[in-house]
């Protein structure tokens, strides 16, 4: 089982994807990829999916723009509530990195790590044709990357994206 550790160092937290090996002496963790130094943040601006957008309809705005743009939307929809500074913080979701300093970083928010790695992920996914494993994949990929989705909008973006592969078949 893969998952997320924090581990402090000298007053500093840093984050690290580890695997949980069973050996005889019982459980080893292996780290699997270092993800940065973290960052946490809290809420500064309490502002909605539409109000951000200044946009009326949820559905119209996800039957008009592209899977990456509504990811990109709501990924800067986090930043700017979490005031994170793209000044301070660098994020290319073109090359999956968030940086500070030209060093890849992962910014808590919202209980979830946006690193490089969950933002792949979530940018990355694939659907495996089984519409309720790949719900639950998509939502376990916004979450673990710290990004809370409108209901409507996981809803409209989820059809979407089936609608689209099944398109491409």
């Amino acid at each position: 089982m893969v998952f997320f550790r924090i581990k402090k160092i000298k007053g500093k937290e840093y984050a690290y994807l580890v695997e949980n090996d069973w050996h005889r002496k019982g459980s080893r963790q292996t780290v699997k990829d270092y993800l940065g130094r973290v960052y946490r943040f809290e809420l500064k601006n309490n502002v909605d999916f539409l109000e951000y957008l200044k946009i009326g309809s949820v559905k119209s705005y996800i039957d008009n723009n592209a899977l990456k743009k509504i990811i990109d939307d709501l990924i800067k929809l986090e930043l700017f509530k979490f005031g994170v500074d793209n000044e301070e913080f660098r994020v290319d979701l073109d090359y999956h990195t968030i940086q500070k300093n030209g060093k890849n970083v992962t910014l808590m928010i919202n209980d979830g790590f946006m690193c490089g790695l969950t933002l792949k992920n979530l940018l990355n996914f694939e659907l495996e044709n089984d519409e309720e494993q790949d719900g639950h994949r998509l939502a376990r990929a916004f979450v673990e990357s710290g990004i809370k989705v409108p209901q409507e909008v996981f809803i409209e973006l989820f059809g979407k994206l089936y609608k689209d592969t099944q398109l491409k078949d």
